[in-house]
């Protein structure tokens, strides 16, 4: 099963992540990938969902050789970690990618994702996706997914209402 979790910048679609996350886990399910956020107005941390490690993503200051947006460039030590994160994530029951965005659609960053979703190696996926790009990404999935849009109304209801898909009515069976 393949969702996305999409939403304005700021809006909480990494908070929403974790939530589930730890709902998935309660119930006695495995996760697996990255979660990536704001560390200060100039930093993205990425953390490996497994095993709590976190490594620095991007900055805005020009500090790293890696890919470039047009606010951040990135590190390629930590855009390593979060490819071995997500390569790792594959084999639990709930793969989460947070987020795909400017370097996937240009074929960097975690691109490695989009090909394991489409190689069918992923049994349930989350991806974050803003929902400014969204619409440039879903012609490049193998299959249509299921869309939750975090709003100011909707986040403290969606780890539930995600769970709840994923846990009762499609992929991951309670044991």
């Amino acid at each position: 099963m393949l969702i996305i979790v999409t939403g304005i910048i700021g809006i909480g679609k990494t908070t929403v992540c974790r939530k589930l996350i730890e709902l998935v886990r309660w119930h006695g399910h495995s996760c697996g990938g990255i979660l990536a956020y704001t560390a200060s107005g100039e930093t993205i941390i990425i953390e490996d969902i497994q095993t709590g490690e976190k490594e620095t993503l991007a900055s805005t200051k020009r500090v790293y050789p890696g890919p470039h947006t047009p606010r951040y460039s990135f590190s390629p030590k930590g855009i390593d970690f979060g490819i071995r994160a997500i390569d790792k994530g594959v084999s639990t029951e709930l793969l989460v990618v947070d987020e795909l965005g400017h370097l996937e659609l240009r074929g960097e960053g975690f691109v490695r994702a989009l090909e394991l979703i489409r190689a069918d190696k992923v049994k349930n996926c989350i991806l974050v996706i803003r929902n400014g790009l969204l619409p440039v990404f879903l012609p490049r999935l193998p299959t249509t997914p299921l869309v939750f849009e975090v709003t100011e109304s909707s986040r403290n209801q969606l780890p539930q209402d995600i769970g709840s898909t994923l846990l009762n009515k499609v992929a991951i069976k309670e044991c």
